[in-house]
């Protein structure tokens, strides 16, 4: 008898100790991939003013989108010096992300302009920014579904729950990024 109450508490310590392991495991691996976006995110933001000045000299562009750009790039720069949650992150990235798209679109409209080089350089470093945040983004989110998972699914729940693990949250795009994108070819049309 004595020996299957040893066996009995000998399975049960591997199985805390298994599952504890598994669950600080899959944590790391979020708080990683949290990393991985603020890296990009930093890269964006050290980008943003270089692309603002350039196109500042390589065309009118609309004034009301370069003071927003700048004003986000403060405001996501207070928010990513703070522990923010995924969800503040996202907004203000969302609304980065948008202007960033007005500004390609606005010099695209202007045909001197993709020659100007200097601003076509920093347009393809923002472009190849925006698509490392999108697939850190995807990482992310995969590690917080495999850590949300390994927290929720028994009997690792009752020990996540005993150790204070709690579900992580994802970086979901914001609403303005879930919008259908309206092309107006109007305005371009009548520039040529």
């Amino acid at each position: 008898m004595l020996i299957i109450i040893l066996v009995i508490i000998a399975v049960i310590v591997v199985l805390i100790y298994t599952t504890y392991n598994g669950l600080v495991t899959a944590k790391v691996r979020v708080d990683q991939s949290w990393k991985d976006i603020d890296i990009q995110l930093k890269k964006r933001y050290d980008l943003l003013p270089d692309l603002v000045e350039t196109a500042k000299k390589a065309t009118a562009l609309d004034e009301k989108i370069l003071t927003e750009v700048t004003r986000l790039r403060s405001e996501g720069m207070k928010v990513a010096a703070t522990e923010s949650t995924p969800a503040k992150r996202s907004q203000i990235e969302g609304q980065i992300s948008s202007m960033m798209r007005d500004i390609k679109i606005q010099v695209e409209a202007y045909p001197d302009i993709k020659s100007h080089g200097e601003l076509q350089s920093l347009m393809d470093s923002v472009s190849d920014i925006e698509d490392k945040i999108a697939y850190a983004r995807q990482f992310y989110n995969a590690n917080t579904g495999e850590y949300n998972t390994k927290v929720r699914v028994f009997p690792a729940v009752l020990i996540a729950g005993m150790l204070g693990f709690k579900s992580a949250e994802y970086f979901e795009a914001p609403e303005e990024e879930r919008k259908d994108v309206k092309v107006d070819f109007s305005e371009t049309s009548n520039k040529g």
